[in-house]
């Protein structure tokens, strides 16, 4: 599963910053083990140390010792197994799972299924499509007041003109 991508080097010893595909960045610094990977290559890397600041993640891997070696990660994909992720609260999804899902009023008709997820400095946004239109929602319980992952659909209550009316089901 990804997690996020190295942006850039911090400082000379080696410690990269991390933007995270997470809205708690902090919470990444419990895990110790990642994979890298790139057009280059994919190799195992383990976390040495880190910090988070303002949002911010900054790692340290077993490894990269310099700027030099912490350039090389630049624009490569950090990644870890489902299993070694921290269990999320009660109230709480990976946007990731969010994929595939059924998007539907209220009332019952369809708009479309969840093609991407967006995320935006507000906020994640999801990307629904059918019938070769598009409608961009943002992931928040006000238009999204209903989520049910076992059944693979969530319900959207949206401001009219949100979803184009060529999406709906008749």
């Amino acid at each position: 599963m990804d997690i996020g991508w190295v942006s850039r080097p911090r400082g000379l010893r080696g410690e990269v910053w991390v933007t995270a595909y997470s809205d708690q960045p902090e919470r990444l610094l419990e895990l110790r083990d990642f994979r890298l990977h790139s057009p280059r290559e994919t190799r195992l890397l383990r976390r040495l140390g880190g910090h988070c600041s303002a949002g911010r993640l900054s790692l340290l891997f077993e490894g990269i010792a310099d700027r030099t070696q912490a350039e090389s990660l630049c624009g490569a994909t950090l990644q870890i197994h489902r299993r070694d992720l921290p269990p999320l609260a009660e109230d709480e999804v990976f946007l990731a799972d969010l994929m595939g899902l059924e998007a539907r009023l209220a009332d019952g008709r369809v708009v479309g299924r969840v093609e991407g997820v967006m995320e935006l400095p507000a906020g994640p946004v999801l990307e629904i499509r059918a019938r070769g239109l598009e409608a961009l929602v943002p992931f928040h319980r006000r238009f999204v007041p209903r989520l049910d992952m076992a059944a693979a659909w969530l319900e959207l209550d949206v401001p009219e003109g949100m979803i184009p009316e060529g999406m709906l089901d008749p």
